[in-house]
């Protein structure tokens, strides 16, 4: 897995995730309700661009369903 360009070195990736679990206790702390591994995986996604993000959403819904083909297609109405 690629880490983002801006993570150069082993201790900016450790504060890096130093600060993504306090937000992730944050979060969790007010919605106890919530999965972590979801709040955990959202927070990372909102760091990326927006373009990116949906273009990652695509590529995952395309590998869980398949191309999207028409009638029948459970992402499609």
């Amino acid at each position: 897995m690629k880490l983002r360009a801006e993570v150069k070195t082993a201790a900016q990736a450790k504060r890096w995730a130093t600060r993504l679990t306090a937000r992730v206790r944050r979060v969790l702390n007010a919605h106890p309700e919530a999965d972590p591994d979801n709040v955990r995986h959202t927070l990372i996604l909102l760091e990326q661009p927006p373009l990116e993000r949906l273009q990652r959403s695509l590529i995952r819904g395309h590998a869980a369903h398949g191309p999207a083909t028409g009638v029948g297609h459970p992402c499609i109405p």
